[in-house]
């Protein structure tokens, strides 16, 4: 058994980290108050993150939108299908 993963140190440090914050905070030591910095944590990351969102938001946007166009221009031409369009290709000739 390994005594030091790599998932036990990332967990240490997320709890080392959000005991220093909430140091910092001046917080006292009750569910509530670890409860707000662990909000205040969240809120801080969340917008942080907003710029990424939004452009992330924005790419898929633009790749529905080009989409939907070319959908449009599929649906625009004139498309008279056949019975032969359909048939199968090894169904050639008379049997």
């Amino acid at each position: 058994m390994r005594i030091l993963t790599f998932k036990r140190l990332v967990g240490l440090a997320a709890i080392g980290g959000v005991a220093y914050v909430h140091q910092q905070r001046g917080g006292q030591w009750t569910l509530d108050s670890l409860g707000d910095t662990l909000k205040h944590l969240w809120k801080t990351a969340m917008t942080k993150l907003e710029p990424v969102q939004r452009e992330m938001r924005d790419t898929l946007d633009r790749a529905t939108h080009l989409d939907a166009n070319q959908r449009d221009r599929e649906r625009d031409e004139p498309t008279t299908r056949t019975f032969r369009d359909y048939k199968r290709k090894d169904d050639v000739g008379p049997h």
